[in-house]
């Protein structure tokens, strides 16, 4: 087994980009009439990738997860983090953490903040992000906002 490679994503790659984020929100039991309604949110276009931070995670050629950074420093946006079921609980979410804070802490981000999945808010919490409150999204669905301050990291 290769080992792990973290790279800039490439335009082409936006509908594999989308199938794992879709496969990713799968993996937490939300049904197919709702992952229907939210696809246009987890669309990855093309012009994004090629516009915007987005690293892949891969190996053997097989794309695991990615994230997406936006924002102008000092305040950062970790848009995306999502890692394919099959290699959810090894380690990779770490790893894609770890790197997209590094990568806001070089390009002098001082805050990096997130809007959670809510089945993700225990991971964002154990990796040092904090919750600052709560955004609505539909009736009845709300997501946990998350933040970072990397003074404090």
């Amino acid at each position: 087994m290769k080992e792990l490679r973290l790279r800039a994503a490439e335009p082409h790659e936006a509908d594999d980009i989308t199938a794992l984020t879709l496969r990713s929100k799968g993996h937490w039991g939300y049904d197919q009439a709702y992952l229907d309604r939210v696809r246009h949110l987890l669309v990855m276009r093309p012009e994004q990738v090629r516009d915007e931070r987005v690293v892949v995670a891969e190996r053997d050629g097989a794309l695991l997860g990615y994230y997406q950074l936006g924002g102008e420093p000092p305040d950062g946006e970790l848009m995306d983090l999502f890692v394919d079921p099959a290699a959810i609980g090894t380690g990779l979410g770490r790893v894609l953490w770890e790197h997209a804070t590094s990568s806001a802490r070089e390009r002098g981000f001082r805050t990096l903040e997130l809007e959670s999945d809510p089945n993700a808010e225990p991971f964002y919490l154990h990796m040092g992000a904090h919750r600052v409150g709560e955004r609505t999204v539909a009736p009845g669905r709300s997501l946990p906002v998350m933040r970072i301050d990397f003074d404090d990291a």
